[in-house]
């Protein structure tokens, strides 16, 4: 069955136009009146289709195509948030190839055994209350006797009730598979048309918090200062090196620095930063983190102090659905190649409690979470029509 790869093009244009600005960058960052515009035009266009659609308390939107059987359903979907000045495809792709192959379905009057779920899920991308947000309110995987948790809870206008109307019955779903960008440049590197996701990797925060001294930044001796950034910067340095001397695929970033009392006349008394660390092994980043916290005892002009902000476990993909792309790669005569995913997903959220797969199409260059990110249409063509060949056969094995 092949899929209209122009309209779904006109979609992806069209929920491109949702948050862009000037720069071409879009930005469509959760809970805000871009990602609820997007959030009801998917509503929309599902409802078009003949599907029951509702979006939850925090944003979640699914859609319920009705099956000829009372079965569980096969999920399909991903995200509709973008991170800040983000790209068209991140995210969005997964939801609208699933409106795709409902739309396909329909033209061609195929009703499915089972009932199949559309999801365009919120807060992937994250913010004060962490990555995934969305899909694990959806799985009751949250924290909820964390304090921090409830209060940015409220900041959100939220209740506890909210979140458990959020959550679905896990035993009403066989599965879930989320198509989306590799966001690597691993495929389009080698000319591979798709990627078969074997497992997605743990992802670990800390806030580093170092404490120095503030003084004058024109009365104060070199020798004498207990300036916290560059404290600090020979701590980020040392950890940036032992990272590339490992062979290992573990990866850090500080990804978010903050000098206080950033003033120019002022040595800074106190830095907060974020290190993130991801691998497909937690006793790797744990035995990592064990090796930066003794660094900073070397480090005498400034105090450090480590507080635990996420952390999430790798999760693997279902074998069974696994195999089932495979040979739906080998039916349809398409190159692939399996490999783990070095960024996050809902698919590793939902994984937790159900089996989860994910394909991956190319990246041009391996850009994402930037204005030039780029997915060519024939590569979005090939994924989607994998993804409905992979649904029928699952929906045919029972």
């Amino acid at each position: 069955m092949k899929i209209n790869r122009d309209r779904l093009k006109k979609d992806m244009i069209k929920f491109g136009e949702i948050g862009k600005d000037p720069g071409g960058g879009i930005t469509r960052l959760p809970f805000s009146k871009e990602y609820n515009q997007a959030a009801r035009l998917y509503k929309e266009l599902l409802e078009e289709e003949g599907l029951d659609t509702v979006i939850d308390p925090v944003g979640n939107v699914v859609g319920t195509r009705e099956g000829k059987q009372n079965q569980k359903a096969l999920a399909v979907g991903s995200h509709l948030d973008t991170v800040i000045q983000g790209g068209l495809f991140d995210g969005a792709l997964g939801c609208l190839a699933g409106l795709e192959i409902v739309r396909t379905l329909n033209e061609n009057e195929i009703k499915t055994n089972h009932p199949l779920w559309i999801i365009g899920f919120s807060a992937e991308e994250g913010g004060k209350w962490g990555g995934t947000f969305g899909s694990r309110a959806m799985m009751g995987l949250l924290d909820y006797e964390d304090p921090k948790f409830i209060s940015h809870l409220k900041e959100l206008g939220l209740s506890m009730e909210d979140l458990k109307e959020c959550r679905i019955g896990l035993d009403d779903v066989k599965s879930f598979i989320e198509m989306h960008i590799e966001q690597g440049n691993r495929l389009s590197s080698k000319n591979i048309p798709i990627g078969l996701v074997e497992g997605i990797v743990g992802i670990t925060r800390y806030q580093v918090t170092v404490l120095g001294e503030s003084n004058h930044a024109g009365t104060t001796p070199m020798a004498d200062r207990k300036d916290a950034f560059q404290s600090f910067a020979v701590f980020a340095q040392e950890v940036n090196q032992r990272l590339i001397k490992r062979n290992d695929h573990l990866v850090g970033t500080f990804g978010v620095v903050e000098i206080h009392p950033n003033m120019a006349n002022i040595i800074p008394g106190r830095v907060e930063a974020v290190i993130e660390l991801r691998h497909m092994e937690q006793k790797a980043i744990d035995d990592f983190l064990s090796q930066i916290k003794e660094i900073t005892t070397e480090i005498s002009t400034a105090e450090f102090h480590f507080e635990k902000l996420v952390k999430k476990q790798a999760s693997f993909c279902d074998e069974g659905l696994l195999k089932t792309l495979k040979e739906s790669c080998r039916k349809k005569k398409i190159p692939f190649e399996v490999l783990s995913s070095g960024a996050g997903h809902d698919a590793n959220t939902v994984g937790k409690k159900i089996p989860s797969a994910m394909i991956f199409v190319p990246s041009k260059q391996g850009k994402s979470h930037v204005p030039e990110e780029w997915t060519d249409w024939e590569d979005i063509q090939t994924g989607t029509e994998v993804l409905l060949e992979a649904l029928m056969e699952i929906d045919r094995q029972s």
